[in-house]
């Protein structure tokens, strides 16, 4: 199935929030449980922007991440003409083997380790592999049609279900547990998100040509509009 016919089925919703330069991704909301809520709670702390799919629960459908056309969506692509980094979340399933590791992918390789030296130090309980011999082909998140890497800079990480507090590891004494492993997720991604939104921001400060005060146009204020 398209993007398109996807997008237009009942109770798939599309949501949008442009703030800051670095935003959050999630394609796979309601299919990839928890991976949604992720994204937009550690774009609000950070200031972030940010675009996810939700789709309900028994729909179940899965359009990979490279055939999701921006050309398909007018609030993907202003998503995408918005930001210069991007970090997509998801999760995956199976794979034994990777039980409690998170799998830092994407076509930015530099950005990846910064991501994943963040998210050693909060969640010292799981491996981070950002070497991406240790990912899954289907994983790393490397194809150029991928959203995530369409923007300037883009990571794509995947979150194992321990990390998202979803199934058995969200219930009971064990449920608590997981849950502060969540929260601690959310900051890391938080801080990711304020750090890189800085350093973006000391860039354009540095490339705007300086000009005496005498020279300086007047302020203007633009008018908001509203938003689709």
């Amino acid at each position: 199935m398209a993007f398109a016919q996807f997008l237009a089925l009942p109770g798939v919703v599309e949501q949008l929030e442009l703030a800051s330069p670095v935003g959050f991704l999630a394609l796979h909301g309601g299919l990839e449980p928890g991976t949604a809520e992720i994204a937009r709670e550690a774009a609000t702390r950070a200031g972030a922007s940010c675009y996810a799919v939700v789709q309900p629960g028994d729909l179940k459908h899965h359009v990979p991440s490279h055939e999701i056309e921006p050309d398909c969506s007018h609030r993907l692509s202003e998503f995408l003409a918005h930001v210069d980094t991007v970090v997509s979340v998801h999760g995956y399933w199976g794979h034994d083997e990777l039980h409690t590791a998170l799998l830092v992918g994407g076509g930015d390789r530099s950005l990846a380790a910064d991501l994943a030296r963040q998210l050693r130090s909060a969640l010292p309980d799981y491996v981070v592999i950002d070497d991406l011999d240790g990912i899954p082909r289907r994983l790393r998140g490397l194809d150029p049609r991928n959203p995530v890497n369409r923007a300037k800079r883009g990571v794509q990480i995947e979150l194992p279900h321990p990390v998202r507090a979803i199934g058995p590891y969200g219930h009971g004494e064990r449920g608590a547990v997981h849950r502060a492993h969540t929260e601690a997720l959310v900051g890391a991604l938080a801080a990711f998100a304020t750090g890189q939104s800085s350093e973006t921001s000391k860039v354009a400060a540095y490339s705007q040509p300086h000009e005496s005060p005498a020279r300086r146009a007047p302020s203007r204020r633009k008018a908001s509009g509203s938003k689709s």
